[in-house]
């Protein structure tokens, strides 16, 4: 898009859709322990078992950051993009799905819409990954059991969650977090761009860059078009500041960690047809992995007439919107400033 980096809420962990999974997988309570029950579930591609350490260098291919870049900068010349979406997170065991739709425009205005359905126990054809032209799964409209809308005028960004009869309502000020951050040492204005912006794909895919080590990218066919995958692993940093992981780690034991990420670029118009998370078996001897995350995007329309009304956003009457900015700034400055011990943390009044 034609616009300047869009800033969003702290994603300190994981990119924005898969913080979208990490939250409906607490809210349908998928973090008991007692559905890890991974030998059930497991059904991976062998040959996949380490998706960072199977590709080959072809020197007929790009690289990795060349393919994200071109990707990136195909979005940056759109007046706007519109297309259908699909998610699928399995975790412990259990599968989740959401369909919905996406759409940005300049001036960064972002819709988000997902309806998300019922959960369904994880069969041994889940752990392989569909076709990128295999048709959209047909999902019952009685099997949903909630609604996401994330809606940015540029400005604030709106979040409405709801799960049967309850709704949650969130805001953010983009330009009140901006500003109150830029000047923090240690914080420049390309970190506030990419790590507090919602940005869209662009934000999307410029964090990953950030974040991972890439190895060198395959081609598949996919029907009768050319897809580079892209695949790559969390660097050092992340490994060791976010996860916190002891050196030498292969395996994250939590069931809800991925261990690479996989980008499927089509060749011809360098757009974006799936993002995808990769959890390789907690049970290191049966050298597998299955997706765990799967973003699957569909029916892209370019440049195409937007409708204006599709980025305001009015909370329903009589329903409280909980202003989390301020919370973010304060969480910004105690993450670069960590407290000493003994100390209270950044905004918060010594205990009594």
């Amino acid at each position: 898009m034609n616009h300047k980096p869009q800033i969003s809420p702290v994603l300190p962990v994981l990119t924005a859709f898969l913080s979208l999974a990490t939250l409906l997988l607490s809210v349908f309570s998928l973090a008991n322990p007692g559905f890890a029950d991974e030998s059930k579930a497991q059904a991976a591609d062998e040959k996949k078992a380490d998706p960072a350490e199977s590709a080959k260098p072809d020197p007929n291919l790009p690289a990795a950051d060349e393919i994200l870049n071109q990707a990136r900068t195909k979005l940056e010349g759109l007046e706007s993009l519109k297309c259908d979406l699909h998610q699928t997170a399995l975790i412990a065991g259990m599968k989740l799905q959401a369909t919905g739709s996406y759409a940005e425009a300049a001036g960064d205005k972002v819709r988000l819409e997902l309806s998300i359905f019922a959960l369904t126990p994880m069969k041994v054809a889940d752990g392989k990954s569909p076709a990128l032209d295999a048709p959209a799964p047909e999902l019952k409209e009685a099997d949903n059991r909630g609604t996401l809308l994330q809606v940015c005028d540029g400005t604030v960004v709106h979040t409405s969650w709801k799960n049967g009869d309850k709704q949650t309502l969130f805001r953010r000020n983009l330009r009140d977090i901006q500003a109150s951050v830029a000047g923090v040492e240690k914080y420049d204005a390309q970190s506030v761009a990419m790590d507090l912006g919602v940005g869209g794909l662009r934000g999307l895919i410029a964090r990953l860059q950030k974040n991972m080590l890439f190895v060198p990218v395959k081609m598949e066919k996919n029907g009768d078009r050319d897809t580079y995958e892209v695949t790559g692993r969390w660097n050092d940093r992340v490994r060791k500041e976010i996860f916190q992981l002891p050196e030498g780690t292969v395996v994250d034991s939590r069931p809800f960690v991925p261990e690479y990420v996989r980008i499927y670029v089509d060749k011809e118009s360098m757009l974006i047809r799936r993002i995808q998370f990769w959890k390789r078996s907690i049970d290191q001897t049966q050298k597998m992995a299955r997706p765990l995350l799967t973003l699957d995007l569909r029916n892209l329309k370019l440049n195409e007439q937007v409708d204006p009304e599709m980025f305001s956003f009015t909370p329903p009457e009589n329903a409280a919107e909980e202003d989390q900015t301020e919370a973010i700034i304060q969480a910004i400055k105690q993450g670069l400033n960590p407290t000493p011990a003994g100390q209270p943390p950044v905004g918060q009044p010594p205990a009594k």
